[in-house]
């Protein structure tokens, strides 16, 4: 049929074209700058962190050897002034000493007296504190300020540690082990860092610095952050530093700056240590970003030029594609008699002479057409066009029907716009509906929220009422993951994320076929079959149950899926007593407590029907124990209780079946 409402898009060919060539233009360029960037930055991120773990070598070796240096010398000055020298000669090695070494500032022979620092034998650097106004005072101040750091030397360990905020320049405390261990002596050296700090100068957007064992800032570029002490165990490449079991390793961590940095550290054997070379990540991969720009200058101008070449070739398929527009013109009119001659042999040459043939198929694609319009399950449609007659005329068959209904959808429905109602409808009976194919379902009808499913009908299907019980298990499990994905993403409302659907199942005769008139009708099943499974399915709101089946379908699925008897009753519209069974798992999914809580339901239920219900009453309360340790309430034992207790007030007459009658579907 022709809609007159139609109206041409404004994206013509020419246009598709040069959309197309651009998107390919695009994406294509895209994944090599992107690629040949990302490998460029790799690269670029191996060789920073060589370089810094190379520096950071460098400087370790350096330092380490500037420290074995100064241990020795003063090792050496504290081995003098322990001997019996008189005062003149004591100055000349002093003088001597301090002369060769003009920035230590100070040094003592100690010892450690429990937590206290005795301080033996001392010599200073007289000139050194008159040029930077320090006194002896304050060298006592800083001894008895850092004492709990040098006190360690006393058990063996060597000290390193940053005083520059006592000296008001950058400065060291170093302390390291002396004479016999037993004695726990030690010497103290305070020295100026000014030349040491030289070896951490900045180099280039690199940046080197030393810290001991603490994470206390000993040499940095920034004068400021030495004088400050600062500590950078909070620092991610420090911590790492620091945690280390081997002496080298890299990092690429976020610093306390906001920015990432690409990190690089060396231990150093002496005193905890350690080197940490580090650089910021934007400026090391500047000029990769400046590549990428380039590239993408360079995408731009192809894209330009693609377009234009485009452009000008698309006046070449446009005009046979107008002439075919007018041939299907002719055609959609009801005119198959199509004389428009092919003009050239490319692809639009071949389409325009497939025309020719089309018109003849038209006629049979009407009448596929038809069929189509009247089906809803691709099975039937596939039957169908084997043989119609016989699925009009009907035929009775075994099958397993099947009913689903969402439990409390009219209160949902009353809370969702209407956008989000069709969103959870279609996602839900989408998902269902795969599920019931997958098990060789055939689909009958959707009725608002309820599925409604045949087995075995119109096609054969074997161990049918296996599979719709397979298939009912699955979509309750797909439900539940559907319930976790709506609660992770908060979709819809509490009410649609606790949605939770019931089932039910019976397998008999029923009569199936095509039902309504000639110009209308759809496949579907009717019978007392039918019936009794729709009835389950309300009733699976009465037990607290998502899947009922009847005796005649749990009898064929025995063997392999674990069912629970719940009730004998009477439903609306049938005289003889129902056996109502909760299809659960498969026996070798059932968990061993619904399993243990179902056989001791069955038990109470056995006790009921003998008409002992105090017994059963007991049996059903240790049925209902035993599944909320991890299922929650039985609805189906608590009711069956309630039951038992108005039996034991009013007892039933002596010739009592144990049916129940249920007054409502």
């Amino acid at each position: 049929m022709n809609d007159h409402n139609f109206k041409p898009s404004r994206w013509t060919i020419r246009l598709k074209l040069i959309s197309i060539i651009s998107v390919i233009i695009i994406l294509g360029l895209s994944s090599m700058i992107f690629l040949a960037s990302a490998y460029f930055k790799d690269d670029s991120e191996k060789r920073i962190q060589e370089n810094n773990l190379q520096l950071a070598d460098i400087i370790g070796q350096k330092v380490e050897n500037e420290f074995y240096s100064i241990a020795y010398k003063i090792n050496n000055m504290a081995t003098i002034l322990k001997q019996s020298l008189k005062q003149d000669q004591t100055s000349v090695f002093t003088d001597l000493f301090f002369r060769n070494n003009h920035d230590y500032i100070y040094m003592a022979v100690a010892q450690a007296d429990g937590d206290k620092l005795l301080v033996r034998k001392t010599i200073h650097n007289e000139k050194y504190l008159n040029e930077n106004n320090l006194t002896l005072e304050t060298i006592e101040q800083m001894n008895i300020a850092y004492a709990n750091d040098f006190l360690r030397s006393g058990s063996g360990a060597t000290s390193v540690i940053n005083v520059s905020s006592s000296c008001l320049s950058p400065c060291l405390g170093m302390s390291i082990p002396f004479g016999d261990p037993k004695n726990s002596e030690f010497v103290i050296l305070y020295l100026d860092a000014v030349e040491f700090m030289k070896a951490f100068q900045s180099a280039g957007i690199t940046t080197t610095y030393l810290v001991n064992d603490a994470g206390d800032l000993l040499a940095h570029p920034d004068r400021d952050s030495v004088l400050a002490s600062k500590n950078f165990i909070n620092v991610p490449i420090v911590k790492t530093l620091l945690e280390s079991k081997i002496d080298n390793g890299q990092n690429r961590y976020l610093g306390t700056d906001g920015f990432y940095h690409l990190g690089s550290f060396k231990k150093m054997s002496l005193a905890g240590l350690g080197i940490v070379s580090t650089v910021k990540e934007d400026d090391a991969f500047e000029q990769v970003y400046n590549i990428q720009r380039r590239n993408i200058y360079i995408l731009l101008i192809i894209l330009n030029v693609s377009v234009i070449i485009v452009f000008f070739f698309s006046r070449t398929i446009s005009s046979p594609i107008i002439r075919l527009v007018s041939a299907t013109k002719q055609i959609e009119s009801g005119d198959f008699h199509v004389e428009i001659q092919p003009a050239s042999r490319d692809e639009v040459g071949i389409l325009t002479n497939s025309f020719k043939g089309m018109a003849h198929g038209l006629e049979e694609r009407e009448k596929v057409k038809s069929i189509l319009g009247s089906m809803i399950d691709p099975t039937v449609v596939q039957e169908a066009m084997i043989d119609l007659a016989a699925l009009k005329r009907g035929s009775e068959k075994t099958i397993t029907a099947f009913f689903s209904d969402v439990a409390g959808f009219s209160t949902i429905s009353e809370q969702l716009k209407s956008q989000d109602l069709a969103a959870l409808l279609n996602e839900y009976l989408s998902a269902m509906t795969i599920i019931l194919k997958e098990h060789d379902g055939v689909l009958d009808k959707y009725i608002g929220d309820a599925i409604v499913g045949i087995f075995n009908a119109p096609v054969d299907v074997s161990e049918h009422p296996l599979k719709a019980g397979k298939a009912s298990i699955e979509m309750v499990r797909k439900l539940k993951d559907l319930r976790q994905y709506w609660i992770k993403n908060d979709l819809y409302t509490q009410e649609a994320r606790e949605m939770d659907a019931r089932i039910g199942l019976n397998t008999g005769p029923a009569k199936v076929g095509f039902m309504g008139t000639d110009a209308l009708a759809s496949y579907t099943m009717m019978g007392d079959t039918v019936n009794l499974a729709a009835r389950l399915e309300a009733a699976g709101k009465d037990y607290g149950v998502n899947i009922l089946i009847s005796e005649s379908t749990k009898a064929l699925v025995d063997q392999e899926l674990f069912t629970r008897e719940l009730d004998l009753v009477r439903v609306k519209g049938k005289n003889e007593p129902v056996r109502l069974y909760e299809l659960i798992a498969s026996h070798s999914d059932i968990d061993p407590i619904l399993k243990e809580s179902a056989e001791a339901y069955e038990k109470g239920f056995e006790l009921y029907l003998k008409k002992n219900f105090s017994k059963a009453i007991a049996k059903l309360n240790e049925a209902v124990k035993i599944k909320s340790q991890k299922f929650g309430k039985d609805k189906a034992a608590l009711m069956l209780i309630e039951r038992c207790e108005e039996y034991k007030q009013t007892p039933p007459e002596k010739n009592w079946d144990g049916v129940f009658t249920r007054t409502h579907k």
